[in-house]
C-alpha cells in the first residue's frame, strides 16, 4: 500500500507517518506540509490512501478534495482533523472523502481503518480481473523480493517456508555448478536485465540455469550469479565452460571489465541437502573471483585445491638498492626487467593472494620514495606515496597494477635523469663505480676527493646531496653486499671474507655486518643453508 499524509504540522506529520510505518512496515509512506505539494504527489506517485488535515494553508483539505476531483484523480483521501463537528465530515464525505478521523488519531481506530482500506483495494483489484491469490504472487513474485530470497538462500539464511516461492527452487536444489560475475565500468549504468539474459542464453547449453544479480558491490560494478545443473560429472567439462565464459568476456568488453569465478559441487557432497553446500559453493566461488586479479587466468578462475589458489609460498626478490641503482642508468630497460621479474616470480602463475601482490607493491614504492627523498622532484615523491596508498589497493587486475609501477618508475628514472648535470653530478657516478671495483681496499672520502680532483668537504657534500647517502655509506653498502655474496658461496671462514671485503678486524666486520643486516655473519650463513633466495618482505 502506497500511503501519502499531509499536514502543516511538523510534529502532527512526523508521529502520523511513525505510526503508520510501524503499523505497515511494508507500506511505502510518503508526506506533505500543504495541499499543493500533496497534490503534486498524487498526479506523480498516485498513493492509494491519502491522509490529509483539513485545516492547512495554500490549498485546505476540502479544497484538496475538489481538486482531486476535477483531475479525475482517484485515490482515497481521509481526513484528519481536530476539529469534531459533524458539518466538517459531512462536507469532507460530499467532496468526496473515504472516511474521517479525530485528532489525536486513536490507533486501534487507525488500525480498522487500514484493514478496511486493504480489503477494499484487494477488492477493486479483484473487479480489474485480478483475484487476490494473483495478486498475491505477483508480489511475492516481484524482483526485488525474489532477489533477496535468492541472496538469503545464497547464504544459508532462506527461512523455511520461504522456498515454495522461488519457482527455480527445483533447479537450486539440483545445482552442480555455480558461477560468481563480477562487471566493473565507470560510464553509465548497466543493462542488467539484457545481460543477465545473455548469460543465461550462453551456459544454457550446459545444462539447466538460472542468472539472477545481486546488489551493487559499488556504484561502478555488478554481479551475477549464475546457477546450472550440468548433466555431466560435476568435474568434467569445466574447461568447456570456461571458454564459454572467456567468449562472453569478449563480447561484454564494451561495459566494462568482466571477471569469473568458478566453483563446482564435489562428488562426495552431491547427496548432501543443497542447504548444507549451498553456502560453501558460493564462498568458494568468491575467491576464485577474487584471483581473477592475476592475468593469468584470463579473467575466469576455478576454485579448487589441485590449483592451489592462496597455498603458495611467495618469494619477492627485489632489491630496493639494486632498482635505485638501475633507475640511475641511462636507459629505464633494466629497472624495468627487474620490476616486471620479481612481480612476476611473486605471482606464482596466478596463485598468490592478490593483497600480498599489492602489499609488496606499495611496499617497493614507499621504500623507493624514503631511498629517493630530497633527490628527486618533490611531485615525484608524493606520486609515488599516493600511488602506494590509493591507486594500487584498488587495483582491479595484475597488468594495471604493473603499469602503475611502470609508470612510477619512470618519473623516477625522469627526475634522476634531469639531475644528472654538470661535472659534479659525473664525478659522484664515476666514484660510485669506482667504490664497488675497489671496495676490498682501504678507500677513504680524502683519497676519493683526490682520485676525482675534488676538495674533499666539498665532494662529500656533493655526494650527499645528489646520493642521499655518504660516501662512508656507499663503501659500507657496497663491502656488506660482497660480504653477503661470500657467504652465501659458504666456502670461506669469516676472517677470510672480512678481510676480502677490505676489513682487517674480523670484530669491527662482525659489528657492521650485524648493524647492517639485523644478524651477524655466521648466523646469516646458517638462513642461507635451506634456501639461498631471498628479498625484502613487507
Amino acid at each position: 500500500m502506497n500511503i501519502l499524509i499531509v499536514d502543516d504540522e511538523p510534529r502532527h506529520l512526523r508521529g502520523m507517518a511513525g505510526m503508520i510505518q510501524m503499523m505497515r512496515p511494508e507500506a511505502k509512506v510518503k508526506t506533505a506540509k500543504d495541499g499543493e505539494a500533496a497534490l503534486a504527489l498524487v498526479r506523480e506517485e498516485q498513493p492509494d490512501v491519502v491522509l490529509s488535515d483539513i485545516q492547512m494553508p495554500k490549498l485546505d483539505g476540502l479544497a484538496f478534495l475538489q481538486r482531486l476531483k476535477e483531475e479525475e484523480l482517484r485515490t482515497k483521501v481521509v481526513m484528519v482533523s481536530a476539529y469534531n463537528l459533524f458539518e466538517y465530515a459531512q462536507r469532507a464525505i460530499r467532496h468526496g472523502a473515504y472516511d474521517y478521523l479525530l485528532k489525536p488519531v486513536d490507533v486501534d481506530k487507525v488500525e480498522v481503518l487500514l484493514q478496511r482500506l486493504d480489503r477494499q483495494l484487494a477488492e477493486e483489484e479483484r473487479e480489474r480481473g485480478e483475484s487476490a491469490e494473483m495478486k498475491q504472487r505477483l508480489e511475492l513474485a516481484s524482483s526485488a523480493y525474489r532477489y533477496r530470497l535468492l541472496h538469503q538462500w545464497l547464504h544459508g539464511v532462506l527461512p523455511p517456508g520461504e522456498e515454495v516461492d522461488l519457482e527455480e527452487w527445483p533447479l537450486l536444489r539440483q545445482m552442480n555448478t555455480l558461477v560468481l560475475t563480477e562487471i566493473r565500468n565507470e560510464g553509465e549504468a548497466f543493462p542488467v536485465t539484457e545481460l543477465v539474459e545473455q548469460l543465461k542464453q550462453r551456459v544454457s547449453v550446459y545444462g539447466e540455469a538460472c542468472v539472477f544479480p545481486l546488489q551493487t558491490v559499488s556504484q561502478h560494478s555488478i554481479r551475477l550469479v549464475t546457477v546450472l545443473k550440468r548433466e555431466t560429472q560435476p568435474a568434467a567439462g569445466i574447461e568447456e565452460l570456461r571458454s564459454c565464459l572467456t567468449e562472453q568476456t569478449e563480447i561484454w568488453r564494451a561495459c566494462g571489465a568482466v571477471s569469473h569465478g568458478i566453483a563446482v559441487l564435489q562428488t562426495e557432497h552431491s547427496l548432501n541437502p543443497a542447504e548444507t553446500f549451498i553456502p560453501k559453493l558460493y564462498r568458494q566461488a568468491e575467491e576464485a573471483l577474487e584471483y581473477a586479479f592475476h592475468e593469468e587466468w584470463a579473467s575466469v578462475v576455478t576454485f579448487g585445491h589441485e590449483i592451489g589458489l592462496g597455498h603458495t609460498n611467495p618469494v619477492f626478490q627485489l632489491d630496493g638498492e639494486l632498482l635505485f641503482e638501475a633507475l640511475q642508468e641511462q636507459s629505464l630497460d633494466r629497472a624495468e626487467a627487474m620490476c616486471r621479474a620479481a612481480f612476476a616470480q611473486l605471482s606464482s602463475q596466478g596463485r598468490t593472494e592478490p593483497k600480498l601482490m599489492k602489499n609488496y607493491a606499495s611496499l617497493t614504492l614507499m621504500k623507493l620514495k624514503s631511498r629517493t627523498s630530497g633527490i628527486i622532484d618533490q611531485q615525484v615523491g608524493s606520486a609515488l606515496a599516493n600511488t602506494a596508498s590509493m591507486a594500487i589497493p584498488s587495483c582491479a587486475s595484475s597488468g594495471m597494477l604493473m603499469e602503475l609501477m611502470l609508470v612510477r618508475l619512470a618519473e623516477v628514472h625522469k627526475s634522476l635523469t634531469d639531475r644528472k648535470q654538470g661535472s659534479g653530478e659525473l664525478a659522484v657516478e664515476q666514484c660510485l663505480n669506482w667504490i664497488q671495483e675497489h671496495y676490498a681496499e682501504d678507500l677513504t672520502l680524502d683519497r676519493a676527493a683526490e682520485q676525482f680532483h675534488f676538495n674533499p668537504s666539498y665532494f662529500s657534500t656533493l655526494m650527499k646531496s645528489r646520493t642521499g647517502r655518504s660516501f662512508s655509506d656507499h663503501l659500507t653498502e657496497a663491502r656488506i653486499r660482497a660480504a653477503k655474496e661470500l657467504l652465501a658461496g659458504g666456502r670461506l671462514k669469516i676472517y677470510e671474507i672480512a678481510e676480502q671485503c677490505g676489513y682487517r678486524d674480523t670484530k669491527y666486520f662482525t659489528r657492521i655486518f650485524k648493524r647492517q643486516v639485523g644478524l651477524s655473519p655466521e648466523a646469516y650463513k646458517h638462513t642461507l643453508r635451506p634456501q639461498t633466495g631471498g628479498g625484502d618482505r613487507p
